[in-house]
């Protein structure tokens, strides 16, 4: 299936969009926005590029204010929307394409990770474990809304993106926040459908934390344990997957 590639969209949007002939080779100046940083509508953004994590998941706090990348006051967003969410969690670190009217801005490049027009690749987002079904401008959040961009191969066979995520599953790991030193700490990993969001066992992700690495059985479960008291982030990684992580307080 080959995937639309103008905006950082959804990847059920990516796969029903037109491809509009669009220009984006300009390079945007600063947005202009207020304040965001406290205050508004609480959400978090996560940002997994190919081969690490850019931005674990960070709490914003956006507004309804409005936001202009390209200096043209026509080509606005507005209100709480995810364009917002991504200005605020990354401090205006991304490149905005060509604004497109009733799009929006196309997502070329996150956090100094570039995936112009000619890539392979395009910039993906979710939001709350499901892809998005509209641009980043029209995208309006809502409290405790979770906002995930990722890169996506945009061609139509896996062999065009040797790197993967050729239609990638999302990765989800659930476990208890806080756990007790030397006691197993039961995990569960889901892997979320690409174009749907819908979940299945994660089975044979890798999940490391502290140095340790343990596999997931085919019911994508699996248990670690931690000599040590702390707070230890749990990565999970599997091939053609979007990375996820969460955190474990542990304490005596």
């Amino acid at each position: 299936m080959k995937h639309s590639r103008i905006l950082a969209v959804g990847a059920s949007a990516a796969a029903t969009l037109t491809l509009l002939t669009v220009s984006l080779t300009a390079t945007p100046v600063l947005a202009k926005s207020g304040a965001h940083g406290k205050g508004g509508t609480p959400v978090e953004v996560r940002v997994e590029g190919l081969a690490k994590t850019l931005l674990p998941e960070t709490l914003v706090g956006t507004k309804a204010a409005s936001i202009v990348k390209d200096g043209k006051p026509a080509d606005v967003c507005s209100g709480d929307t995810a364009a917002v969410a991504l200005q605020d969690a990354t401090k205006g670190s991304w490149v905005a394409g060509t604004f497109s009217s009733g799009l929006g801005y196309p997502v070329t490049a996150i956090l100094g990770e570039s995936y112009p027009f000619t890539s392979n690749y395009y910039w993906s987002f979710w939001i709350d474990n499901k892809p998005a079904t509209t641009g980043i401008c029209g995208a309006t959040l809502h409290p405790g809304d979770k906002v995930l961009f990722f890169p996506q191969c945009s061609q139509e066979s896996a062999s065009a993106c040797p790197q993967g995520m050729f239609d990638p599953a999302v990765l989800e790991i659930k476990a208890a926040a806080k756990a007790k030193v030397g006691k197993a700490v039961a995990m569960s990993v889901s892997a979320l459908a690409n174009f749907t969001g819908k979940p299945s066992p994660g089975a044979g992700v890798k999940l490391a934390a502290a140095g340790k690495t343990v596999t997931t059985d085919a019911s994508g479960k699996a248990k670690l344990k931690f000599a040590k008291a702390g707070s230890y982030k749990i990565v999970a990684s599997a091939a053609n997957s979007v990375r996820d992580e969460l955190t474990v307080k542990v304490s005596r």
